[in-house]
């Protein structure tokens, strides 16, 4: 009985539907890394775009303010995007 079950999980190891089932799990690794690594990016996005607001700069405060509602926007898609991800959605 154990050599059978032995025999049984090999040949599900080496199935081409577990090797489907591996390239899935890395792409879903990788998109959620990707997307983690987006995240922090908006974040030090963000935290650059306060500090330039703060300083005297070439743009008027009309466009540091389409700028930093843009910067919040994206913020809010890649956190969603995060969570619809970490939720199973997509």
């Amino acid at each position: 009985m154990k050599t059978q079950d032995n025999i049984d999980a090999y040949e599900i190891l080496e199935s081409d539907e577990f090797d489907s089932l591996l390239d899935a799990v890395e792409l879903m690794a990788k998109a959620q890394g990707n997307l983690l690594s987006l995240q922090r990016s908006v974040e030090e996005l963000k935290a650059m775009m306060e500090e330039t607001v703060s300083s005297q700069d070439e743009f008027s405060l009309i466009d540091n303010g389409i700028i930093y509602e843009t910067v919040e926007s994206v913020q809010e898609l890649v956190d969603n995007l995060v969570e619809d991800f970490s939720m199973g959605k997509i």
